[in-house]
């Protein structure tokens, strides 16, 4: 099973983009719902955790090079978010856990990767 099969199922998530848009490499995750927190600290390659739904999730997404998006609360992007992500070929995903349970699934599943050769942290 690949890392991104291990998160969807991890964080009972649905995928709202194409599976195509699951190319990037994930090397963590960042937590966060202040844009410009998220501009100044999130790394290249991070999964964004957020409560966000409209399309500038997407801007910040793709300005800072991130894996994907995921978010929480069983809320679902308005369309021109979910538009801009296929466009833009980021992953966008929705969980009906909140930013916390979230936070800590993916650790949990980062840790066991970060024993492994194909994941980085």
């Amino acid at each position: 099973m690949s890392l991104w099969d291990r998160i969807i199922t991890s964080l009972e998530a649905t995928l709202l983009t194409g599976r195509h848009t699951l190319q990037r490499q994930v090397n963590g995750a960042y937590c966060g719902d202040l844009l410009s927190d998220v501009l100044a600290r999130a790394l290249p390659g991070n999964l964004w955790i957020t409560i966000h739904r409209h399309r500038n999730i997407v801007a910040v997404a793709t300005l800072v090079n991130l894996s994907g998006i995921i978010i929480t609360g069983n809320r679902a992007p308005e369309p021109d978010a979910l538009e801009s992500a296929e466009k833009e070929c980021i992953p966008l995903l929705t969980t009906p856990l909140n930013n916390f349970e979230t936070s800590g699934k993916l650790h949990d599943l980062f840790s066991d990767y970060s024993k492994s050769k194909y994941f980085n942290l």
